[in-house]
Formats: C-alpha cells, structure tokens, sequence
C-alpha cells in the first residue's frame, strides 16, 4: 500500500459504542411500614444485597451513572453498591418506581446512552424492562429475583437490541 492513500473499507478497524446497563433489584424488603415507599430492607435483604454486591465486584464493571428509585429499600441497595463502589454517584428519580412505564425507563436510557449506567430499582419496571429490551416486548414476562444484577450489553438503545450477558444472585 502507498502511503497516503486511505486502505480499502474492509480493511479498517470500525468501533463501535457499547452501552452496558446494570439492572439491580433490591433485597427482600421488610413488610412492616406505612406507606410501600417507606418499606425498607429485611434482615435476609441486607444479607441478600451483601452477598450479591461482593460476586458484582469480581466482575469489575464499568459503571459511570446511577440512578436509584426513591424508595427505601432501593436506596438502601445502592448505598450497599455505594460502599463496594465509592465512585458511583446515584441520582434519585422516579422514572423507576416499581410500577414506572418502562419506555419512559428506555428514554432515560437513551439519553445517557453514551455512559455505562446502573439502575436499582423494582419490580414490575425491572422486569418488563429487561423484557423489553431483550425481546422486543414486556409480554414475554422474564422475572428478576430479589437482589438480582443483570448485565445487558446493546449496540442500539432500542427494544429488542438488549443482549442478556450475565445473572448474579445472591
């Protein structure tokens, strides 16, 4: 090849941006409060969340945005994700309330679609999002168990584009 001239397209090395989502469920949560927002952690969610936050670590993710229901045992699973990972800062938002739409979590989504991002928050939103983005519509109904951390790669911020990549449990 002469210098200077630019080589064949099939020859060049394209990139291309990956998003990374985290999707975190909280732990069993404590039945005993007035309001469901109030609700905080269990005993056994406490353990649950410690045990799944030290098998998150050994995959060190790359994480560069959070975003955490205002609810107490949301909040209190991303201050266990907090203490494991200090550089993650976690913005409040009530697009993932447990019975948030997830298109408007898909939105939230694709604005940030240039970070990798960790979202705690609930069920039902969890897991018709995590059907959403896997199989193109929330009617195929996948669950996520308490203090579960999925990791969904995409190329597009789109339903259907997610691709499941790992499950941890507690």
């Amino acid at each position: 090849m002469v210098r200077g001239k630019s080589r064949p397209l099939t020859d060049r090395i394209i990139l291309r941006a990956v998003m990374l989502v985290y999707l975190v469920r909280h732990g069993i949560a404590d039945r005993r409060a007035s309001t469901d927002q109030e609700r905080g952690l269990a005993s056994e969610g406490i353990a649950q969340n410690q045990s799944v936050v030290k098998k998150f670590y050994l995959q060190s993710p790359l994480i560069e945005r959070g975003f955490v229901s205002p609810f107490e045992r949301a909040k209190h699973t991303a201050i266990d994700i907090c203490l494991t990972f200090p550089d993650i800062e976690f913005e409040e938002t009530a697009l993932i309330i447990p019975d948030a739409d997830p298109y408007d979590v898909l939105n939230l989504l694709e604005e940030n679609q240039e970070q990798n991002v960790v979202l705690v928050s609930h069920n039902p939103v969890l897991s018709d999002l995590v059907s959403l983005l896997a199989d193109g519509t929330i009617e195929s109904n996948r669950q996520i168990g308490s203090s579960n951390v999925l990791r969904m790669m995409m190329d597009i911020v789109a339903h259907g584009y997610g691709r499941l990549k790992y499950i941890l449990e507690p």
